[in-house]
């Protein structure tokens, strides 16, 4: 996918309406990790998104994951993002969250590390709150 489709992308999840979970949640692309596509890819659309709606807030999300395993009930979609991603970039835009994150080989087994695990650039808009 162009940057340019990614953020078609971004405006088709925003626009769409939610089922009862309240959210959405896609890839954007799947790279290969030692070619860093899907990092320079989430860059370069954090600045478009960026231009749009001004810087993002960056949050790491060790200690979302932390509470989630100690038995805290994480909603949906945070439950799932912070086992996924490591740290996010979000906007609040006309109350909805855009969330932009790439998942690399970092939970990855010994096995799936040595044969390049595929790094994931994932975009999830919701209108649940960040716990």
């Amino acid at each position: 996918m162009t940057l340019a489709q990614h953020l078609d992308t971004v405006d088709l999840l925003r626009a769409r309406a939610f089922a009862a979970d309240g959210y959405h949640l896609a890839e954007l692309a799947l790279a290969d990790p030692r070619g860093g596509r899907a990092e320079a890819e989430r860059e370069a659309l954090a600045l478009l998104l960026a231009d749009r709606w001004g810087p993002p807030d960056h949050i790491g999300l060790f200690g979302l994951l932390h509470r989630y395993g100690a038995g805290e009930a994480i909603p949906r979609p945070w439950d799932l993002l912070c086992t996924s991603l490591p740290d996010v970039q979000l906007w609040r835009v006309d109350g909805r969250w855009i969330v932009l994150g790439t998942r690399g080989d970092d939970g990855a087994s010994e096995e799936d590390r040595a044969a390049g695990a595929a790094v994931r650039l994932l975009v999830c808009v919701t209108e649940v709150d960040p716990p």
